[in-house]
């Protein structure tokens, strides 16, 4: 485990055992809705073991960019998008699809014509 891990593992071990969740606030900055994540157990223990982790984790760590990128003064030139609704399973006949949905995402989020 790496050893900036520690701190939170000991606090997930020791404070999240019994079902307590950490709740994190998204405001309405960073995707254009607010939204409330709840980062369980089984997130912490995915994440520090360097696991997949879930949408909620992706979620957390776009609020510290988002977060970091306003401290830098650079946060109008960054747009997220929530990982919930980027389907995650792709086949080769689903290609064309996806592709019409990337290029539609696209165009929402930066007015971009077709």
């Amino acid at each position: 485990m790496n050893m900036a891990m520690r701190p939170l593992a000991y606090y997930a071990h020791s404070s999240m055992h019994q079902g307590n969740q950490i709740e994190v606030p998204i405001p309405y900055t960073i995707m254009t809705f607010e939204m409330l994540v709840f980062l369980s157990f089984e997130d912490i223990y995915e994440f520090i073991n360097l696991q997949e982790i879930s949408a909620n984790c992706i979620l957390v760590y776009m609020r510290y960019l988002e977060e970091l990128c306003r401290i830098n003064g650079q946060a109008e030139k960054f747009v997220f998008v929530s990982p919930t609704l980027i389907s995650p399973v792709r086949t080769d006949t689903e290609d064309a699809g996806m592709r019409e949905r990337a290029d539609s995402l696209i165009s929402f989020m930066c007015d971009v014509p077709k």
